[in-house]
């Protein structure tokens, strides 16, 4: 695997280093986590309500410790509930409903296919312009996804098909809240931790909605068993890692913060390893591969003459 190393000196690399392995070994442990919480009783309805409540809870806190501007102005709530509903309540609820039945490794490199998601659904926009090396990653990414769907000795289960197309959901809804609530949209003068920990929180708001129409709601903590603290321990860890996700940005910039992803995928099947003993198959194994050369042309960019 190359990394894009960040311009500086020996002294000034180790921290982007450290942190840029922190973010990818904490996104790969989260995949086992919300199988543990799912898979153990919670509903990812309510799990979504209670995770982006106490995660969103914990980084509007210390931005206000920070003393960071909070808007709630229309522009800004409306931007908070669009990046919330989308990103946040309806891409998790797939994800998690389907994080509760696949192999951990499978739903990580399920959620590797998020660029090319996005490039695609640019494409069709004419957001982007057509460039034939990125177009041959998203055909590697779709065999890559052949390779999951296809054989039947790909997965423990034929009967988990189902479920692999129900968690695409998720990459899916992520790239539509790329390319439709981009940068330009954002409300200015905004500190980006408060964005995350607006929308967090206005996600945990639409979701309990979504619970009271969809579920029963459920209060979680009449008991402290392996799913409660399950999910309790990825809403603190997931508050810690947004921030060190933007001192990562702050410090060398989003192109060297996007190689996290790549240290998830590889973490998220080491977890699931190391935690349910699940070991890809040899299927699994080739559409990582292919998915991942698919994202690492995806992202090259075309240099004007």
């Amino acid at each position: 695997m190359m990394f894009n190393f960040p311009s500086q000196g020996p002294t000034s690399l180790a921290m982007p280093l450290f942190l840029l392995m922190a973010v990818g070994i904490l996104w790969g442990l989260f995949f086992s986590l919300i199988k543990l919480a799912v898979s153990g009783g919670i509903h990812p309805v309510n799990y979504v309500f209670w995770f982006t409540l106490i995660s969103g809870g914990l980084l509007v806190s210390v931005c206000l410790i920070r003393r960071k501007k909070f808007s709630l102005s229309r522009e800004h709530l409306s931007y908070y509930f669009k990046i919330g509903l989308i990103r946040f309540s309806i891409a998790n609820i797939f994800f998690y409903a389907a994080q509760g039945k696949l192999p951990v490794g499978v739903a990580a490199v399920i959620m590797a296919f998020t660029p090319i998601f996005t490039y695609s659904i640019s494409l069709l926009l004419r957001v982007e312009s057509f460039i034939w090396l990125r177009v041959l990653g998203i055909i590697l990414g779709v065999i890559g996804v052949m390779l999951i769907v296809i054989p039947r000795a790909s997965l423990p289960d034929a009967s988990l098909t189902p479920y692999v197309f129900i968690c695409f959901g998720a990459p899916l809804l992520h790239a539509l809240g790329y390319v439709l609530l981009s940068e330009k949209s954002r409300p200015k003068n905004v500190d980006s931790m408060m964005i995350a920990g607006g929308t967090l929180l206005a996600a945990s708001f639409s979701s309990f909605f979504i619970a009271l129409l969809w579920v029963e709601w459920d209060f979680i903590f009449t008991n402290f068993d392996v799913p409660t603290m399950a999910m309790l321990t990825h809403a603190i860890l997931a508050a810690l890692n947004f921030f060190m996700i933007f001192e990562l940005i702050r410090i060398s910039g989003p192109t060297f913060m996007s190689q996290s992803s790549n240290l998830a995928l590889g973490f998220g099947v080491f977890f699931g390893w190391l935690i349910f003993g699940e070991l890809p198959s040899h299927w699994v194994w080739g559409a990582i591969t292919l998915i991942l050369i698919g994202v690492a042309l995806v992202n090259t960019r075309h240099k004007e003459p």
